[in-house]
């Protein structure tokens, strides 16, 4: 049985392992221990939340600078910061990102 877990846990060093590569010629940040911790980070939600993951990933699919932050950071497979300066959706909600400069 102990074989059996650690064969288990070579494949999926293997494959993480193998999926870091892909992303890294892509220029991308991405793996499957990535991925995992992302779910999970989306799927664990505070007290009566005011947003949550449901699929959505776009900025045209946002409704308020305040829901693609929460996206950007809770749910997994998000597009909302092209230039990764970790401010999400800049060109839908311009005036978001002059406020939050300001502070």
């Amino acid at each position: 049985m102990k074989k059996w877990i650690l064969l288990g846990i070579l494949a999926l060093a293997a494959w993480n392992y193998h999926l870091n590569k892909q992303a890294e010629e892509r220029g991308e940040e991405r793996g499957l221990i990535k991925e995992i911790v992302q779910g999970v980070q989306g799927a664990v939600f505070k007290r009566d939340p005011k947003f949550r993951c449901d699929g959505r990933r776009f900025c045209h699919e946002m409704r308020s600078p305040e829901e693609a932050r929460f996206f950007l950071t809770n749910c997994p497979e998000t597009q909302l910061d092209d230039n990764a300066n970790g401010i999400p959706c800049e060109e839908d909600f311009p005036s978001s990102t002059n406020s939050d400069t300001q502070n």
